[in-house]
């Protein structure tokens, strides 16, 4: 999900506020006449929006808008990192959300997210937010709410029982397709919180997990599994948008 920056599709650069920061990202929007189903990508914790660029490219150019941003202190966003904390995180994703929804070109009836890691969480968190219908978590992480005040690169060290997170609260109300991707060899989300999310999700109409043999967690360094990443995300909005 990450190459030089040079080599980067760059879409349609957007801006909106949070508070009295810009966050910013990048629209790929097919051509035609729209609306279109879009998604919109969450992206974890350590990471940025341009990741995802390759995958929002892939699915405009097959009918469906993608959408990444950064959240305030990553990539091109304003903020400082290091002050960023999880519930920070989460209103971002949600301002973005609505902000994505809001655009013209976008179907309100055919919208899907895809969260990896922290992004992850938050996609299921606002999963029931609007008419989502269909849901990516790639390697979800799960936290609890009383370390919602505490800054993103360490809120989980202190996780002892993920299955009281409000993520699996949600997904298990989450009534659209679910797939759940996970690496091979995560080293960083433990099995019992992928289990949660695949266990919770009863009132899904769909529910798949997908393997992607030979990664990390960290998918953008290597190359095979970032294009099994866009190759299955693309693959599976548009057989359920």
């Amino acid at each position: 999900m990450k190459k030089d920056e040079e080599s980067l599709p760059a879409g349609r650069q957007v801006e909106f506020k949070v508070g009295n920061e810009t966050l910013r990202g990048s629209l790929f929007v097919p051509s035609g006449k729209g609306p279109f189903p879009g998604v919109v990508f969450f992206h974890g914790s350590g990471g940025i929006g341009e990741m995802y660029f390759e995958a929002a490219e892939s699915l405009a150019e097959r009918g469906i808008v993608g959408f990444a941003f950064n959240y305030r202190g990553a990539g091109v966003s304003e903020g400082i990192f290091e002050e960023q904390t999880l519930k920070m995180g989460i209103a971002d994703a949600e301002t973005a959300f609505k902000f994505f929804i809001a655009q013209p070109e976008i179907h309100e009836k055919r919208i899907g997210i895809c969260g990896a890691s922290f992004g992850g969480y938050i996609a299921a968190l606002i999963s029931n937010l609007s008419n989502v219908k269909s849901l990516i978590l790639v390697g979800p992480a799960a936290y609890l709410s009383t370390d919602l005040n505490r800054q993103r690169d360490d809120a989980g060290d202190s996780v002892k029982d993920f299955t009281k997170s409000n993520s699996f609260d949600e997904i298990e109300k989450f009534k659209g397709k679910l797939l759940v991707m996970t690496s091979e060899f995560d080293e960083v989300i433990p099995p019992e919180v992928i289990e949660g999310y695949l266990k919770r999700a009863k009132s899904a109409t769909r529910v798949e997990q997908f393997v992607l043999k030979g990664a990390e967690h960290r998918i953008s360094i290597n190359p095979q599994a970032r294009r099994a990443f866009i190759k299955k995300t693309t693959d599976w909005f548009l057989k359920t948008l």
